[in-house]
């Protein structure tokens, strides 16, 4: 007899799996409705037709479901069904109304179920404006929806095959044979939910995975109407609306990538809005290649070059999509990334393996089938034409996009090498070196191109007017660029190189703008995106190249910060100090003071309290008193410290810090250091630093006796000011027996005890203790970013110029 339990509500996750299923059988129909009308519309007009209505149809189903998915799961969430395994994982009690959204996107079910809403709320649009490429354009779309559809069905098939996850899986049957479930009123039990992870706990986290999503979304479009194209063996057609869609979807995709930047800026603690991280490769490369595949379908509609080019980027562009979702979603990563999702076992591992093949082959098989058929000029472009150079900037994003890929798949494809070579791969000790080394040129090139390309024609172009525009601009930029050089002190002649660069293709697009196109707004879609993309590159130059930590450790106090990377721990140590309650500490042109913290009972996180002041030199006058509260937790599943910045905006520069390591409310008891000669020891008012062993007992506390044998450990104590005194507690054994003489230093309140020695190790177990009050400490990272709002303001000025870009090709 099947047991009666007490207290669920089973009626949203019954209703959430009819609309799964739905979906799914949706899709599938739609997917198989307009394929037949494909197949029809030549012997059977009418026949087609209906076939294309039920196409129809079918899509609306779909995308009905999806929405019927969305308001089920949102009301497991919003109500605390936590009866449901996806809203006891993702929320609790306490959590803020405002993040609820956050919770759908916390898990690959949620995240999945958003990025199909998106695809189906596209599909009808692309469904009531395809026209002619309707049936094929839906066909794929559909098919598509039918795979992601999967993801959210959560069948098994037999006891180990399992095709999807669905978010309405129910606690008690995620967790079977846990004895709580034994119970009939085991809800009775289950008070709260796990909660949502506190670095989600973001305005940005609300809006960013959306705009990601959408910006994934989008990218089905391009790919949907080239194999509609190649399918249909007619290659006009398509090329208006894959134009609007690319530059929809470079717009979109860019901000979702760069919300991300914004995130981690204010959440994590890799100190910067981008690090070379996986996960951010992962969605910036098919905006890379989506941003080639744009430039050169726009060659193609001018000149009728470069179709092929055209196809392989597009196509290229959603499987790198899918790619990026296979890297983050699965686990392959493992620990090369600070913010990838974990692996979900091995069923969405070879499920997304299985849905990029099925992608790579569709698109292979749209390329083959019609590759002889491909118009082609076989007359070389001319090198002064505009198609020419826009093909080599084409060509440059998609090395940089390849580039990028194969360091980021070095966990995917490293075992391969292993198995063959037996020789290890292993991803770049210095990441962000390792890209930036390789990538400045890429940034060079293209900025070097967006301030010229602008200026020639398709076809041919006159050199003599041109050479005078780009001597006037390129003047004008080298003045420029030798002034931010000299003000920044940027002496790296590669980065010069950059400097100039990003120079001239800002005043040469705003000359564009301004004397040619006579500021003509529907005509400057690309002169603007263009400078706003060289103003991105300013940006990241300068608060990169001058980023300066004011946080330099003067004390060669020694922090344990980076156990298992020498050189990494090397360089923590130079660039965290400790701060202890109400000391100030000088950092730059700043002085900082740890105050104390602030915590929550309904959060995990701690809040620091620290005061920097700027005073004038000359008068000793404050100029300037702010507080700024970094926070931090520790991660229980993992047993590490999760902290997220807090920063000080100003116009021309940012105050980033945020706190590596910390003591707080320590109580007057003794605490155990394992520590060698050289290790310090950190206390509330200051340190200890262990300086070895010393046979010659100078402690008068200790009485020796025959047979003895005793050592005191040197323990030198140091506050901001200094050494303020030593420290000599005895271990000696007498009659075979342990015993310890502890020391004290009054003044500051801090007993130790030689507890042990440790011969194997070649350290000393040391107990401290300190009075209660002065144990309160921070070890903090500070620093500055000079013209950071240049980066935020490229991208908005860039953004802005893809919807220009859209505005006019949507007016024709």
């Amino acid at each position: 007899m099947d047991t009666q339990f007490v207290g669920e509500h089973l009626w949203p996750g019954k209703l959430g799996h009819l609309f799964v299923i739905s979906t799914f059988v949706g899709a599938l129909f739609s997917a198989f409705s307009y394929w037949r009308a494909v197949q029809t519309e030549k012997t059977d007009a009418y026949n087609s037709h209906s076939w294309q209505l039920m196409g129809r149809n079918g899509f609306v189903l779909h995308a009905a479901s999806i929405i019927g998915i969305f308001f089920a799961l949102y009301y497991i969430i919003a109500n605390h069904l936590f009866e449901y395994h996806y809203a006891w994982q993702h929320s609790s009690l306490a959590l803020r109304s405002k993040y609820l959204l956050s919770c759908f996107w916390e898990g690959s079910e949620g995240s999945f179920m958003l990025w199909t809403l998106w695809n189906s709320i596209l599909g009808l649009v692309v469904m009531s404006t395809a026209k002619l490429l309707e049936t094929r354009t839906m066909a794929i779309i559909s098919l598509v929806q039918a795979i992601l559809a999967t993801m959210l069905l959560g069948f098994y098939f037999g006891p180990d095959v399992k095709v999807g996850s669905t978010p309405f899986m129910l606690l008690r049957e995620q967790m079977q044979g846990a004895p709580i479930f034994s119970s009939p009123n085991y809800m009775d039990f289950i008070k709260d939910g796990n909660g949502l992870n506190p670095l989600l706990q973001n305005y940005w986290m609300v809006i960013h995975p959306p705009v990601l999503f959408l910006g994934f979304a989008t990218t089905l479009m391009p790919f949907a109407y080239c194999v509609a194209a190649l399918w249909k063996g007619e290659y006009e057609s398509f090329v208006k609306p894959t134009i609007r869609w690319s530059l929809f979807s470079g717009a979109v995709l860019g901000t979702g990538i760069m919300m991300g930047g914004a995130w981690a800026y204010e959440s994590l603690n890799f100190g910067g809005y981008w690090a070379w991280d996986p996960v951010e490769n992962a969605s910036l490369v098919p905006w890379l290649t989506l941003v080639a595949g744009l430039h050169t379908l726009l060659v193609y509609k001018a000149t009728k070059r470069s179709l092929i080019v055209t196809f392989i980027l597009l196509l290229l562009t959603y499987l790198l999509v899918w790619y990026s979702t296979f890297l983050t979603r699965t686990g392959v990563l493992g620990k090369t990334s600070v913010h990838a999702f974990t692996g979900e076992g091995s069923a969405l591992y070879w499920h997304l393996l299985i849905v990029l093949g099925v992608l790579l082959v569709l698109s292979i098989a749209a390329m083959t089938a019609r590759w002889k058929q491909l118009p082609r000029i076989k007359t070389e472009e001319a090198t002064s034409s505009r198609e020419f150079w826009m093909f080599i900037g084409s060509i440059v994003l998609l090395l940089s996009a390849v580039q990028i890929s194969i360091t980021t798949s070095i966990p995917v494809w490293s075992p391969l090498v292993k198995w063959i070579s037996g020789k290890d791969v292993a991803p770049p000790v210095d990441v962000m070196s390792h890209y930036n080394n390789i990538q400045v040129w890429v940034a060079i090139i293209i900025a070097m191109l967006s301030a010229t390309i602008l200026y020639l024609k398709f076809k041919q172009t006159g050199w003599a007017t041109v050479l005078k525009r780009w001597g006037i601009t390129g003047g004008i930029a080298l003045v420029m660029a030798g002034l931010v050089g000299y003000a920044q002190k940027i002496t790296t002649w590669q980065y010069d190189l950059l400097l100039f660069s990003t120079c001239f293709a800002i005043v040469a697009n705003i000359y564009y703008a301004i004397a040619i196109q006579k500021a003509k707004l529907k005509q400057l879609g690309p002169s603007v995106a263009h400078l706003g993309f060289a103003m991105l590159l300013l940006g990241i130059l300068i608060s990169s190249y001058n980023k300066e930590v004011m946080s330099l450790n003067t004390l060669g106090v020694t922090f344990d910060l980076s156990k298992d990377d020498k050189m990494k721990a090397a360089k923590e140590n130079r660039e965290n100090v400790l701060l202890f309650r109400d000391m100030p500490v000088a950092m730059g042109e700043y002085t900082a003071t740890f105050r104390g913290d602030s915590t929550s009972p309904s959060d995990p996180r701690t809040f620091f309290k620290v005061d920097y002041e700027r005073v004038d030199t000359a008068s000793k006058a404050v100029k300037e008193r702010f507080r700024l509260y970094p926070d931090a937790f520790v991660n229980t599943k993992e047993r590490n410290l999760i902290s997220s910045p807090a920063t000080k905006h100003y116009w021309n520069k940012d105050v980033f810090t945020y706190v590596n390591s910390y003591q707080m409310g320590g109580e007057e008891k003794f605490k155990d250091y394992t520590v060698h000669q050289g290790d310090s020891i950190f206390l509330g008012t200051g340190y200890l630093v262990f300086k070895g062993f010393n046979k010659e007992v100078n402690n008068p506390a200790y009485k020796p006796e025959e047979g003895d044998v005793a050592v005191t450990a040197d323990l030198a104590y140091f506050d901001l000011k200094g050494v303020k005194g030593m420290l000599r507690p005895v271990y000696y054994i007498h009659d075979k027996f342990d015993n310890q003489i502890e020391d004290t230093l009054k003044s500051s309140g801090v007993t130790a005890r030689l507890q042990k020695i440790l011969p194997e190790q070649n350290a000393a177990l040391i107990q401290v203790k300190q009075e209660s009050g002065k144990n309160d400490y921070v070890v903090l990272k500070a620093l500055l970013f000079p013209y950071i709002n240049l980066v935020w303001l490229g991208v908005i000025v860039m953004v802005i110029g893809f919807f220009i870009s859209l505005r006019n090709r949507l007016s024709y």
